[in-house]
């Protein structure tokens, strides 16, 4: 009976061994995908929001430029308001070229002079929070793939 009694104590110690072997292994999983959900969450976010962006500064531009175009067009050409319409114009483009100089100068200066800097410290994310932000990785990764 005491061989029975042994064999019955090693069997419940092996399940135990591989059940905790089992869930060490859940958990660094978890870890390593929610990390990347989160990632990918913010890649998309970004793409997106850039994509907006973007869209709405080529709208305001392209409709500012083009009236500014239409009513210029629409002034006879000898006329002085169409003249300070086209001065203006090439003086705008030209005080950009200056200040985009001007910056690609100040970012040579202050990359040659910066001192490195110093990394941030990383700390780790509880289980709980790691599930938290997979789950919500998860339903965003969702929601982009229907709205696209």
């Amino acid at each position: 009976m005491s061989t029975k009694t042994e064999a019955s104590t090693a069997n419940v110690f092996s399940m135990l061994g591989d059940t905790l072997e089992s869930a060490a292994e859940a958990f660094e999983e978890a870890s390593v995908n929610s990390s990347e959900s989160a990632k990918r969450a913010a890649q998309t976010t970004k793409r997106a929001l850039g994509n907006w962006l973007h869209g709405a500064a080529y709208g305001v531009s392209y409709g500012l430029v083009y009236a500014g175009v239409f009513v210029t067009e629409l002034m006879p050409e000898n006329n002085l308001v169409r003249r300070g319409l086209a001065e203006g114009a090439e003086a705008a483009l030209g005080a950009r070229k200056k200040v985009a100089a001007t910056k690609a100068e100040n970012k040579t200066k202050l990359v040659k002079a910066s001192p490195a800097k110093p990394q941030k410290r990383r700390t780790k994310a509880s289980p709980r929070a790691k599930k938290v932000v997979q789950k919500r990785a998860d339903d965003f990764d969702a929601a982009a793939a229907a709205a696209s």
